[in-house]
């Protein structure tokens, strides 16, 4: 079977890294052909994060689409608006 393992960030050590890899080993292990992709990857992360693992290639790389971009700011505005509308005290909290 193929099994396209996606990771947004590869930019940090963590448990979500660490997760990631240890499935992509283990779907390995079973005769899986296992990709994984990536928006952002950063070396260190990656050798720190690889350091006690074997034969586990570097992800694919796709970087980041330009509508993320947008959403990321819409969000910033959404954040705004509710701040002053709850410093208002009028209405309900609204959350997405």
């Amino acid at each position: 079977m193929n099994i396209a393992l996606a990771l947004y960030s590869l930019s940090a050590v963590g448990g979500t890294e660490r997760l990631t890899l240890d499935m992509y080993r283990a779907l390995r292990d079973l005769g899986h052909e296992v990709d994984l992709y990536t928006t952002r990857f950063d070396e260190r992360a990656w050798q720190v994060l690889t350091s006690d693992i074997d034969n586990i290639p570097r992800p694919i790389v796709v970087g980041v689409p330009s509508i993320v971009k947008f959403f990321g700011r819409t969000k910033t505005l959404r954040k705004l608006l509710v701040t002053s509308y709850l410093v208002r005290g009028s209405g309900p909290i609204m959350t997405w």
